[in-house]
């Protein structure tokens, strides 16, 4: 049976050094946490330039994938740790993913959710994400990692993360559609020790898991050392791939991106369904087409090639992804 620990609240960067511990530890595991204080985690993929510093909060960089995160004491850790070779039936990241996220989809829909898997890596209720995953291989593990929402600051989120004004502002606005928390939806305060129990409780019911308590004795100076390796200048600094956009994953699908060097039109912002092949939004426009816009119509709407050029480089569908390898 695989172990489950209910860890409850500890500082921001053994939140990130337990599931990066356990794989270096040979052993299996969930983890239910929460920090102490706010922080900010990156995604091994991606550019250190993303993060705006101004915020002053401390970083992180983790060693699975997805993008770059504000975290604090609002949201739950579900930490998601086996070893690959005992689940061979498993081959791809989608079966991983589903996998790791059944027990908590479930959990919302016993709360009265309309919860849903959206694939590759969120929860969804209502079409607004609840959820945000991702996942990675550590050692000879599979490691999935993700949150649920009780509570969101979208503010600190904006802060966080790097770029114009506009591209802020348009991220401000996007959130605000496309994310919700239980708070949000309930109109009620919830409590991070009683989502964590119902959670142990939903994890349990789906893969008859045991409770242990956390052997902190043996854990503490492997989840030390871990800890300061993350927060390595030549790891946490580290270049990642630049997109010819800027680019935010708003939810799975969804992005928000800006070009990085256009001479003509370097205000544009969009936020586009990649999957739909639509424009959603579009901020910065010299004038006014309907939305939302389908790929194939730009032309029929906007005369200028360079404009084009541009809308149709935001609507690139190949996106980095938060899947496993």
């Amino acid at each position: 049976m695989l172990p489950l620990y209910m860890v409850g609240e500890v500082d921001w960067l053994t939140t990130q050094a337990l599931y990066h511990a356990l794989p270096t530890m040979h052993e299996e595991g969930i983890v239910l946490c929460w920090p102490r204080d706010p922080y900010v985690s990156i995604g091994c993929h991606q550019d250190w330039q993303e993060f705006d510093a101004r915020a002053g909060l401390p970083v992180v960089r983790r060693h699975v994938g997805g993008t770059l995160v504000y975290l604090d004491q609002h949201q739950i850790f579900f930490q998601v740790i086996v070893n690959a070779s005992h689940h061979v039936a498993k081959k791809s990241p989608q079966q991983w993913y589903q996998y790791a996220l059944a027990p908590v989809v479930s959990y919302l829909q016993t709360m009265g959710f309309a919860a849903m898997f959206k694939s590759p890596a969120d929860i969804l209720i209502n079409n607004r994400k609840i959820s945000g995953n991702a996942g990675g291989q550590i050692e000879d593990s599979v490691v999935i990692v993700g949150n649920i929402l009780l509570r969101f600051d979208p503010e600190m989120m904006v802060k966080v993360r790097a770029g114009s004004s506009i591209f802020k502002h348009s991220f401000a606005d996007a959130l605000a559609r496309h994310l919700t928390t239980l708070e949000e939806l309930s109109g009620r305060e919830w409590q991070p020790e009683t989502v964590m129990r119902d959670l142990a409780t939903s994890f349990h019911r789906h893969w008859d898991t045991v409770l242990r308590e956390v052997p902190w004795d043996r854990w503490n100076p492997v989840v030390a050392q871990v800890g300061r390796s993350l927060l390595q200048p030549r790891w946490l600094y580290a270049p990642g791939m630049r997109p010819r956009y800027h680019q935010i994953k708003v939810r799975e699908g969804v992005y928000l991106r800006q070009p990085r060097e256009d001479a003509w039109f370097p205000d544009i912002v969009a936020e586009v369904d990649t999957e739909r092949q639509l424009c959603l939004q579009i901020w910065n426009l010299p004038f006014e087409v309907p939305l939302p816009l389908p790929y194939a119509q730009i032309g029929d709407y906007i005369g200028d090639p360079h404009l084009q050029e541009v809308l149709l480089s935001l609507m690139d569908r190949s996106t980095s992804s938060s899947l496993l390898p």
